[in-house]
């Protein structure tokens, strides 16, 4: 009882210690701001894009190629005797497009590769296809239905409708790094923040390592999970608006709110957010120096089992997808993504979590034991196998 008491009080220092609505609401408005800025600068850089760039041809140009391409941008004509004047202007002014064409070939004048360079190119290798398609007196629905795909009808047993699903595990999965690496963050600035003002040792002394390292564990673990909880409903209700702005009903977010993915998924991310904290407040005991220290890449470590897991979507029945869902180090992502795309029996998924709690167990034992070896060490910063060998006769 005791014991429970002291982890509470641990866990609600750092809690308090660490996560401030404040800064929270801060930062979402900061968020936001960025939101609205990108939107509509991206609105205006598209409808930008959607102007029709001018392309002059020569007067006698073949009419079929003008009023083919003219759908596409503004044509306009210049006698074939002003060539060089154009091009000259075009080297003084830096733009403008000089399109020659003769029965073979196109040639284009422009002052440097553009965006609209490469999509004249795609237009004129249309036209050249249809020019083609002309000569051998194929029209271009006769072609269409050449080169149409079968049409074949499916009609299974197990009919998934998986689609949303898997965004919406994409969508957790990268809440799970953004409270994994905020973890980290929080992590490092504590413990190594610690060690180096002599605190931890005044600390220890009053309650045991394994308290304080599972207070560290569960309290900062809380912070990020309140900031994952926090910033999906923010990303609902941003979901909402967008769709609302598209002209589809803001009500289509429902679609991908699939509560029974949800509902695997929510426990499956808590334990493994606590995984990862466990391994992460191993690795920040053994530091000694944050800022040169060689172990601080390690904090890529959650990102590469995270990612790892998304080859569950590929093939999510094959024996990669299979193990993957049951490894603890990919299984708090695998799992719910496997389970969202395909069958799989309750008693996996049961199986599947279970292993990742007792994951967990030992995990917090093992990052106990470090910490308490790594407390005692002074000078140089210790390497992990000094670290086993201490840890076997502590």
């Amino acid at each position: 009882m005791n014991y429970l008491k002291q982890v509470i009080t641990v866990t609600s220092w750092e809690y308090s210690r660490f996560f401030k609505p404040k800064n929270e609401a801060f930062g979402i408005l900061i968020m936001i701001a960025t939101s609205v800025v990108f939107y509509f600068g991206g609105r205006y850089a598209f409808s930008e894009s959607d102007k029709k760039s001018e392309v002059h041809v020569y007067s006698d140009t073949d009419t079929m190629l003008t009023e083919f391409l003219s759908s596409h941008y503004i044509i306009k004509s210049i006698p074939e005797t002003e060539k060089a004047r154009f091009i000259e202007l075009m080297s003084n002014e830096k733009e403008g497009i000089l399109l020659e064409s003769d029965s073979e070939n196109y040639v284009v004048y422009a002052y440097k590769s553009t965006p609209v360079i490469k999509k004249l190119k795609t237009h004129l290798t249309e036209y050249h296809k249809q020019k083609e398609l002309q000569k051998i007196g194929l029209s271009p629905d006769e072609l269409t239905a050449v080169l149409s795909q079968a049409p074949v009808k499916e009609s299974f047993v197990y009919a998934d409708n998986a689609g949303k699903r898997v965004v919406l595990s994409y969508f957790f999965a990268g809440l799970m790094i953004m409270a994994v690496f905020l973890s980290f963050a929080y992590q490092f600035t504590a413990i190594t923040g610690e060690k180096q003002l002599k605190i931890t040792e005044q600390i220890v002394s009053a309650i045991s390592p394994q308290v304080w390292m599972d207070g560290k564990i569960f309290g900062i673990s809380l912070t990020g999970i309140s900031s994952m909880l926090t910033y999906a409903l923010l990303s609902i209700v941003g979901g909402m608006l967008f769709f609302q702005f598209t002209g589809s009903p803001a009500s289509v977010i429902l679609d991908y709110i699939y509560l029974p993915s949800i509902a695997i998924y929510l426990p499956f991310a808590v334990v493994g957010i606590l995984i990862w904290n466990a391994i992460l407040a191993a690795i920040a005991s053994i530091i000694t120096e944050p800022n040169n220290s060689g172990k601080s890449s390690l904090m890529m470590l959650p990102l590469v089992f995270v990612l790892a897991s998304f080859l569950v979507i590929r093939d999510p029945d094959s024996g990669l997808a299979l193990f993957l869902s049951w490894f603890p180090l990919t299984s708090a992502t695998s799992m719910p993504m496997r389970w969202a795309v395909t069958e799989v029996a309750y008693w996996q998924v049961a199986g599947s979590f279970i292993l990742l709690v007792l994951t967990f167990y030992f995990l917090r034992k093992l990052a106990a034991k470090i910490f308490r070896v790594s407390i005692l060490i002074t000078g140089k910063e210790p390497s992990f196998r000094e670290v086993y060998k201490l840890s076997k006769q502590a």
